[in-house]
């Protein structure tokens, strides 16, 4: 069978009668996904295609550990990521572990995952990345293969790791209006325009990490309540925009001359749950406060 060894492709062009034989094969999606080790073999789907690569896994030049994220599932989503697949020396190469196609069922089935229920409140949550390790799928809570976390200093927006209370709002750039309100003050109203334009962009490299992460190694010594996180619900960024001094600063609060009772600033999401309440946390008013913070 085809391999790679070192830098060298073995070729296994097929003759004419077995590749057409090949053509007539058909497998199911449950067929495909229970392929996925090595004892059993490793199958891959890639457009209405199905491929048995476990002759390539020890010889694939990523490594074996990275092609294998993509065991008994769709390709596609992996090379879209790793943009050196996106050729036709390549996808000669994947041509060759061909095996059949997916049957018409199967086919059907793809749409059906893609055209979610329309009172479904989760309908219009973003697509995601097929490589995010998923801990639940409504709501959305994924975190960042293990295999992937040390790929880049800064996290791929694709693959930042997910935590969600409830479905994701749908937000319009043009109407967007940031509400702060300010004891004792009007409340003030400002657009996503305003908060690019009033303010100075402040830019910090910041890693979050979710409170849970690695619970599941907790679980094993003494049972925890909460998503079953592994070790990887952790991930870096770049992130920018107005700090929030200045803008409790602009709505007339001045956390370092006012001497009321404040404590906590206090944030409300636009995400809500069926009680119309929405999603909040909070962080000291020392922490905004601070002129030589990054809040």
């Amino acid at each position: 069978g085809g391999a790679l060894t070192g830098a060298y492709f073995v070729s296994r062009n097929l003759p004419t009668s077995q590749a057409a034989r090949v053509e007539e094969k058909e497998f199911s999606l449950r067929d495909v996904e229970s392929h996925n080790t090595m004892e059993k073999g490793i199958w891959m789907t890639y457009g209405d295609y199905v491929y048995d690569v476990t002759s390539f896994i020890e010889g694939h030049p990523g490594g074996s550990e990275k092609i294998m994220l993509a065991a008994g599932r769709d390709l596609q989503p992996f090379w879209a990521l790793y943009a050196v697949h996106n050729s036709e020396e390549v996808r000669e190469i994947l041509a060759e572990y061909k095996i059949g196609k997916l049957d018409a069922a199967s086919r059907r089935e793809k749409s059906r995952k893609r055209a979610l229920a329309a009172d479904d409140p989760y309908a219009k949550d973003p697509d995601r990345s097929p490589l995010l390790s998923i801990n639940t799928e409504k709501p959305f809570n994924a975190e960042t293969p293990v295999a992937l976390l040390t790929d880049h200093y800064i996290t791929p927006n694709e693959l930042f790791f997910v935590r969600n209370h409830l479905p994701v709002p749908t937000v319009d750039a043009e109407s967007y209006l940031l509400e702060i309100v300010v004891p004792g003050r009007e409340p003030l109203q400002l657009s996503l325009k305003d908060l690019k334009e009033k303010f100075t962009k402040h830019t910090v490299i910041a890693t979050i990490q979710c409170a849970g992460n690695r619970r599941r190694q907790m679980t094993d010594v003494k049972a925890v309540k909460g998503l079953s996180w592994g070790a990887t619900a952790i991930s870096n960024a770049e992130w920018s925009g107005a700090r929030l001094r200045d803008v409790l600063q602009y709505a007339g609060y001045d956390a370092q001359s006012e001497s009321d009772a404040v404590e906590h600033i206090q944030f409300e999401g636009l995400d809500k749950g069926v009680e119309g309440k929405p999603y909040g946390a909070s962080v000291p008013l020392r922490a905004a406060a601070d002129p030589h913070g990054e809040v």
